[in-house]
Protein backbone atom coordinates (compact mmCIF):
# COMPACT_ATOMS: atom_id res chain seq x y z
CA UNK A 1 0.00 0.00 0.00
CA UNK A 2 1.60 3.33 -1.01
CA UNK A 3 2.19 6.00 1.61
CA UNK A 4 0.87 9.49 1.24
CA UNK A 5 1.62 12.72 3.10
CA UNK A 6 -1.24 12.34 5.55
CA UNK A 7 -0.78 12.32 9.33
CA UNK A 8 -3.44 10.64 11.46
CA UNK A 9 -4.12 12.18 14.87
CA UNK A 10 -5.86 9.57 17.03
CA UNK A 11 -6.98 11.41 20.17
CA UNK A 12 -10.29 11.22 22.03
CA UNK A 13 -10.18 14.73 23.52
CA UNK A 14 -11.87 17.02 20.98
CA UNK A 15 -9.84 20.13 21.81
CA UNK A 16 -6.51 18.32 21.77
CA UNK A 17 -7.34 16.56 18.48
CA UNK A 18 -8.47 19.82 16.85
CA UNK A 19 -5.41 21.69 18.15
CA UNK A 20 -2.98 19.06 16.84
CA UNK A 21 -4.61 18.75 13.42
CA UNK A 22 -4.74 22.54 13.03
CA UNK A 23 -1.06 22.95 13.93
CA UNK A 24 0.01 20.17 11.58
CA UNK A 25 -2.13 21.57 8.75
CA UNK A 26 -0.74 25.06 9.42
CA UNK A 27 2.78 23.63 9.16
CA UNK A 28 1.96 22.31 5.69
CA UNK A 29 1.03 18.73 6.47
CA UNK A 30 -2.31 17.04 5.78
CA UNK A 31 -3.65 15.98 9.19
CA UNK A 32 -6.84 14.04 9.84
CA UNK A 33 -8.32 13.52 13.30
CA UNK A 34 -9.98 10.42 14.73
CA UNK A 35 -11.63 10.07 18.16
CA UNK A 36 -10.54 6.48 18.77
CA UNK A 37 -8.55 3.60 17.36
CA UNK A 38 -11.54 1.95 15.70
CA UNK A 39 -12.20 5.01 13.54
CA UNK A 40 -8.53 5.25 12.58
CA UNK A 41 -8.33 1.52 11.79
CA UNK A 42 -11.37 1.82 9.51
CA UNK A 43 -9.62 4.68 7.69
CA UNK A 44 -6.40 2.66 7.29
CA UNK A 45 -8.28 -0.26 5.77
CA UNK A 46 -9.64 1.89 2.93
CA UNK A 47 -6.94 4.52 2.35
CA UNK A 48 -3.30 4.94 1.47
CA UNK A 49 -0.95 4.50 4.40
CA UNK A 50 -0.19 7.78 6.18
CA UNK A 51 3.38 8.92 6.69
CA UNK A 52 2.85 9.03 10.48
CA UNK A 53 0.30 8.40 13.22
CA UNK A 54 0.08 10.51 16.38
CA UNK A 55 -1.53 8.19 18.94
CA UNK A 56 -3.03 8.75 22.37
CA UNK A 57 -3.19 5.70 24.65
CA UNK A 58 -6.25 6.27 26.83
CA UNK A 59 -9.36 6.41 24.62
CA UNK A 60 -12.82 4.83 24.59
CA UNK A 61 -14.03 2.22 22.06
CA UNK A 62 -10.51 1.12 20.99
CA UNK A 63 -7.60 2.51 22.99
CA UNK A 64 -4.10 3.18 21.70
CA UNK A 65 -2.73 -0.19 22.82
CA UNK A 66 -5.51 -2.11 21.05
CA UNK A 67 -5.10 0.02 17.93
CA UNK A 68 -1.33 -0.48 17.84
CA UNK A 69 -1.70 -4.24 18.40
CA UNK A 70 -4.12 -4.41 15.46
CA UNK A 71 -1.68 -2.39 13.32
CA UNK A 72 1.24 -4.66 14.13
CA UNK A 73 -0.76 -7.72 13.08
CA UNK A 74 -1.25 -6.28 9.58
CA UNK A 75 1.98 -6.23 7.52
CA UNK A 76 0.84 -3.22 5.45
CA UNK A 77 0.22 -1.16 8.63
CA UNK A 78 3.05 -2.44 10.83
CA UNK A 79 5.73 -0.20 9.28
CA UNK A 80 3.79 3.07 9.65
CA UNK A 81 5.71 5.23 12.17
CA UNK A 82 3.78 5.99 15.35
CA UNK A 83 4.35 8.79 17.86
CA UNK A 84 2.66 8.02 21.17
CA UNK A 85 1.36 11.08 23.03
CA UNK A 86 0.32 10.28 26.58
CA UNK A 87 -0.23 11.69 30.05
CA UNK A 88 1.00 8.36 31.42
CA UNK A 89 4.62 7.70 32.32
CA UNK A 90 6.46 7.31 29.03
CA UNK A 91 7.76 3.86 30.02
CA UNK A 92 4.17 2.57 29.85
CA UNK A 93 4.38 2.90 26.06
CA UNK A 94 7.70 1.10 25.55
CA UNK A 95 5.99 -2.02 24.19
CA UNK A 96 4.11 -0.09 21.48
CA UNK A 97 7.12 0.07 19.14
CA UNK A 98 6.73 3.81 18.66
CA UNK A 99 9.34 5.98 16.97
CA UNK A 100 8.90 8.41 19.87
CA UNK A 101 6.88 8.78 23.07
CA UNK A 102 5.95 12.34 24.04
CA UNK A 103 4.40 13.26 27.38
CA UNK A 104 1.43 15.56 27.83
CA UNK A 105 1.43 18.51 28.07
CA UNK A 106 2.86 18.20 24.62
CA UNK A 107 6.04 19.90 23.42
CA UNK A 108 4.88 21.00 19.95
CA UNK A 109 8.45 21.59 18.79
CA UNK A 110 9.40 18.00 19.62
CA UNK A 111 6.32 16.70 17.82
CA UNK A 112 7.08 18.76 14.72
CA UNK A 113 10.66 17.46 14.69
CA UNK A 114 9.41 13.87 14.66
CA UNK A 115 6.83 14.68 12.00
CA UNK A 116 9.42 16.34 9.77
CA UNK A 117 11.76 13.38 10.18
CA UNK A 118 9.07 10.93 9.04
CA UNK A 119 6.98 12.86 6.52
Amino acid sequence: MPKDDTILVVEDEDQARTFLTEILNFEGFKALGFANGAEALDYLRTSAAPCLIVLDILMPVMDGRQFRAAMLQQPRFAEIPVVVVTALDSSTADDLKAVRVLRKPLDIGALLNVVRANC
